[in-house]
């Protein structure tokens, strides 16, 4: 869900509460998407985010605070022209997504008259411009937009600041019953779209939530909902939400200033301020974009080398199947020798009986007219000779791609299982090793900061480390763990092995301890989607590793089984 004009109205409410009258000490840029103020309002300290990331336009306040890259002309521009000033008024164009911050730059600044800084955000064509409020001039801009770009609104210093194209849509706090009913009652579109269509700042998620709270499909009911949201959005009476896929909170669905109650599957998660609200929601939005992204690159790289060897692979079948004829030359080659006497030279080919096979049909061989008899059988001899040493080197060949085509196949089946960055940066890691993938330019990877293992703490302090893949469950059960550890894995159900570690060589882990691990062994298994999972634990010096078996495949004694709700996951354990 995009940052909608609800949104804005609502962080404007709060910036009203806490950076008027502040002066704005810096401006830092971090990218050519993204620069913040830093606001001082007595002996509290402000950071305004203002994005124009075409997916993720938005301004609120936020904890984190960016870093200077490089130095970008904007926020120099920016610095000269409004740094020490104090913000008189903030206020929203009509209920749009457009923000306008009113500044009264120092007086020894250069070109001291008030200034406002505007900010526009509208998806692709989102902008932040700084104007003279006495002339509308435009000082500057992030984005320019000449008339290659766009022939109704150019956005270039030195011409006057146009409005965006005025919205010819109804103002949803003067509409009036009438008319709102004349708009629902006319076309076939859905309610919510109809609402969409032709009120200003009505956006998907808000429309969607005016019907969702309608007790029926009636105008009557439509128009209730509707004018009382209307005047708590005057009034200011917001509730600042965010709705997650689940309780973990990682997949976020929508961020809204309203207790959503369009979600009937969603979690909702309450927050004190929007600028909360909003920096989670984008926080984690960003992070799964940023991950699926890696994860597709990383997918689409190791399907592409494995499609490769599978032409491979049936090339090296052709060409086995040719070398197979190796038998068929040696054949030829004895049947000559065997019939010499009956031979002579100039002779194109001879039909011989195959001694080998009396009853079979008999051997037609071509003979070179030049040679003599016994050199016509050595030249079977050598291409017989020639054909099985290609046979065997193709043997091998077709071996080895087998096994690389084996190895690819599952690092696509572990692309596709990957649920966080460490994952695929080892997979990442693995591809580039092997020349498959290119190393990511600026940015130097090293194996040994990419912690192996998840970790997690039990409630009662116990180091738990879990497995992501067959490697680091390789390296966990035969390298990482001590006999005095406990070990954990779903039973008979494909998963990570768990281990408590027990460096104080206990006799026995806490019950409590267990149960958590075991949940932790549940939820990182293919019985995770289940209510009911079994886990058997049982010693580390009980559990055996096969000579020769499949990579982290153990097999294990004296074992006990709990049986635990993956479910409760989220409430067991934190990270370490």
């Amino acid at each position: 869900m995009s940052f909608d004009s609800l949104t804005l109205r609502s962080v404007i409410a709060q910036l009203k509460e806490s950076v008027i009258e502040g002066k704005i000490l810096s401006i830092i840029q971090s990218s050519p998407l993204e620069f913040t103020l830093r606001i001082a309002v007595q002996e509290h300290f402000y950071y305004l985010l203002f994005s124009i990331h075409p997916a993720h336009a938005r301004v609120h306040l936020t904890a984190e605070h960016l870093k200077r890259t490089k130095r970008w002309h904007f926020a120099d521009f920016l610095q000269k022209h409004i740094q020490d000033g104090n913000i008189t008024s903030i206020e929203q164009v009509d209920f749009d997504r457009i923000i306008k911050i009113h500044i009264s730059p120092q007086a020894e600044i250069l070109n001291p008259v008030p200034k406002i800084l505007i900010g526009e955000f509208m998806g692709k064509h989102s902008n932040v411009i700084l104007m003279e409020e006495s002339t509308n001039r435009i000082l500057e801009s992030m984005k320019h937009i000449d008339e290659t770009m766009s022939r109704y609104r150019q956005i270039l210093p030195g011409l006057d600041y146009v409005m965006p194209p005025v919205s010819q849509k109804l103002d949803p706090f003067s509409t009036d019953k009438e008319t709102f009913s004349a708009v629902l009652t006319s076309g076939n579109d859905p309610l919510w779209k109809k609402l969409l269509n032709n009120f200003q700042g009505m956006s998907p998620l808000l429309a969607k939530e005016i019907v969702a709270r309608a007790p029926d499909e009636s105008i009557e009911s439509a128009w209730n909902i509707f004018i009382s949201l209307m005047n708590d959005i005057q009034a200011e009476k917001f509730h600042s939400t965010v709705i997650t896929r689940d309780s973990d909170g990682n997949d976020v669905l929508a961020v809204s200033p309203l207790a959503l109650q369009q979600f009937h599957d969603g979690h909702a998660t309450n927050f004190s301020t929007i600028s909360d609200a909003l920096e989670f929601f984008y926080r984690h939005r960003i992070a799964k974009e940023s991950f699926l992204a890696e994860k597709a690159a990383v997918f689409q790289a190791a399907r592409k080398r494995y499609e490769a060897l599978q032409q491979k692979h049936e090339s090296l079948k052709q060409q086995l199947a040719v070398s197979e004829s190796a038998d068929e030359l040696k054949l030829k080659g004895d049947l000559l020798i065997a019939n010499l006497h009956r031979l002579k030279r100039g002779q194109k080919e001879v039909s011989l009986q195959n001694f080998y096979d009396p009853d079979g049909p008999e051997v037609t061989i071509k003979l070179d007219e030049r040679l003599n008899p016994s050199n016509n059988a050595q030249k079977y001899f050598e291409e017989y000779k020639k054909a099985k040493r290609s046979k065997d080197v193709l043997l091998k060949l077709v071996s080895k791609n087998q096994a690389a085509m084996d190895y690819m196949r599952k690092i696509i089946e572990n692309a596709e299982e990957a649920e966080d960055l460490s994952t695929l940066e080892i997979i990442r890691n693995n591809l580039e090793q092997r020349g498959i993938i290119k190393k990511q330019k600026g940015k130097e990877r090293n194996r040994e900061e990419i912690p192996l293992f998840r970790r997690f703490r039990s409630s009662e302090g116990f180091q738990i480390y879990v497995g992501r893949n067959e490697k680091e469950n390789e390296i966990l059960l035969k390298q990482e763990s001590s006999k005095n550890d406990m070990w954990l894995h779903a039973k008979q159900i494909e998963g990570s092995h768990v281990i408590v570690r027990n460096p104080e060589k206990r006799p026995d882990i806490p019950k409590r301890t267990l149960l958590e691990a075991a949940i932790i062994a549940a939820n990182f298994s293919k019985g995770k989607h289940s209510g009911l999972v079994p886990v058997d634990y049982t010693w580390v010096k009980y559990v055996n590793k096969p000579r020769g078996g499949k990579k982290g495949f153990a097999t294990y004694t004296h074992e006990k089984t709990l049986f635990v709700s993956p479910s409760d996951f989220q409430k067991t354990s934190s990270t370490s």
